[in-house]
């Protein structure tokens, strides 16, 4: 099944993924804002709602609900995720 849906993921969802594995934003106080990972993956708004949707229902992010914004880390899923599809593609 980890499989299955880690061949669905789209460019948008793995640059998201990379964006915050780049950054090792992998604990909650390491959690970078929405707005910065949006301008550093270079999606458009929708394409970067929709990618958010599909990776934290897949558990590949969590979001962090903070007073007044929200954060993104990665998972040890979408870490593995994204190591998977890389190394599929040969990167």
């Amino acid at each position: 099944y980890f499989c299955e849906i880690v061949s669905s993921l789209s460019i948008d969802d793995l640059s998201i993924l990379g964006v915050l594995n780049d950054n090792e934003a992998e604990i909650k106080f390491k959690a970078i804002p929405k707005v910065i990972v949006l301008e550093e993956s270079k999606l458009t708004d929708a394409n970067f709602r929709k990618s958010l949707y599909r990776l934290e229902i897949a558990k590949f992010i969590e979001i962090i609900k903070d007073h007044k914004s929200h954060s993104l880390i990665i998972t040890p899923f979408g870490q593995k995720a994204l190591f998977t599809s890389l190394s599929k593609e040969g990167i």
